[in-house]
């Protein structure tokens, strides 16, 4: 072996090495001291406001995109097995003195957290205490200016809200705003909260690792907006076991199998039809997938949409209007069957990427007589995601 290539190879073993050195030893050391709070991953600056294109040429691409990261992520050799171990090594390494371990953050930016007792992932907020008090004196003047503007109209608010909106966990304490939030919003404004108290009752009603409720706590916040509405229950609701086994989107972010869920669903009789864009909309049906992390929650209730419109065979004299997201998915269609039309409004999407919604023509013309925001607790608190809903819809 000539003098070079000796030398090349010494360079190259070194290498090996320093990568082996980073990933064992300075990263899970920089996770201690974060946890012990020596080094602050809390982002406590304003973070810019980034707004969504509805230009089809840009949502191609966009759509391009993450097709091919897909496939990087899914085919690419032993990517998933790098990061799987990667992350695997830094549970493991940090559950010899945590008990919650942080691993990395989401493409919203929330800081993923691995619960070692429980086997579960969950999220903490990105934003200071100052710019959450700011977000939510903006969403507070948004509900109470509809009140105010249409006192006819029956006005509720539901918090689904995850294990990280109530535990001590977030440091800033969630609690403290859902507190503020009730005493200032207008007494006319039903507001109903889907708590837990334990964390085995969480997870008998959202996802491992995924941040939606399961069937079962879907099933759940129908019945509590039912109740907040004084109507009656006449659907005989099933569930049933969908897809197992199931990687939601916090599994997804780290590429890890360490836990999964069994994707469930409530299934139901109904009559309705519904007008949109695509004959298909949510056929409740399991595609099959290679792709180990594909989002079947998405593919299986099928609501993105910027507007969708149920139609019953009734005369309630009841018309619904929900602002929702993928949180009001899996039982907008369920509340339908208790009024004569429900409008559902998703301003995430196209039209109101790029348009302002008239609420005063849109409740004349729909007849509306009640109006429900079913949206994910950090959006309907603080606009986390920056939709813009108090922006977009015109008072």
């Amino acid at each position: 072996m000539g003098k070079g290539e000796y030398m090349n190879k010494k360079i190259f073993i070194i290498i090996i090495l320093l990568i082996i050195y980073l990933v064992f030893i300075i990263v899970p050391f920089k996770e201690l001291l974060i946890q012990l709070g020596k080094y602050n991953y809390y982002r406590t600056d304003n973070w810019k406001l980034v707004e969504k294109s509805s230009d089809p040429i840009y949502d191609k691409i966009m759509s391009l995109e993450a097709n091919i990261e897909n496939r990087y992520n899914n085919y690419f050799p032993f990517y998933e097995s790098i990061n799987s171990m990667f992350y695997t090594s830094i549970i493991k390494t940090n559950s010899l003195y945590l008990d919650d371990i942080y691993l990395k953050d989401n493409n919203d930016e929330d800081h993923i957290f691995y619960d070692k007792n429980n086997n579960f992932y969950y999220l903490v907020n990105k934003y200071s205490n100052k710019e959450l008090t700011n977000r939510m004196n903006e969403q507070i003047n948004f509900y109470n200016d509809i009140n105010n503007e249409y006192p006819d109209i029956n006005i509720a608010i539901y918090l689904p809200l995850r294990y990280e909106m109530t535990t001590f966990k977030n440091v800033n304490n969630i609690n403290n705003y859902v507190n503020t939030f009730k005493v200032s919003l207008n007494n006319d404004i039903k507001l109903k909260i889907f708590d837990v108290n334990s964390t085995s009752e969480y997870l008998s009603y959202y996802y491992k690792t995924d941040h939606h409720y399961n069937s079962y706590g879907a099933e759940k916040a129908y019945l509590d907006i039912m109740e907040m509405y004084d109507l009656n229950n006449d659907l005989n609701i099933k569930h049933s076991i969908i897809k197992t086994p199931y990687y939601g989107s916090m599994a997804k972010s780290t590429l890890l199998k360490k836990q999964y869920d069994d994707l469930s669903a409530m299934q139901i009789y109904n009559d309705l039809k519904v007008d949109n864009v695509d004959n298909d909309f949510k056929p409740l049906v399991i595609k099959n997938k290679d792709n180990t992390f594909y989002d079947y929650y998405v593919s299986y209730f099928n609501g993105a949409y910027g507007e969708v419109i149920y139609h019953n065979n009734t005369s309630y004299n009841k018309n619904l209007l929900i602002f929702g997201d993928s949180m009001s998915w899996q039982i907008d269609y369920l509340l339908a069957n208790s009024f004569d039309n429900t409008y559902v409004i998703n301003t995430k999407y196209s039209p109101w990427t790029s348009n302002d919604l008239l609420l005063k023509d849109y409740i004349k013309d729909n007849k509306i007589t009640h109006i429900l925001f079913l949206r994910e607790s950090k959006n309907t608190l603080f606009d986390a995601d920056n939709f813009h809903i108090d922006k977009k819809v015109i008072r």
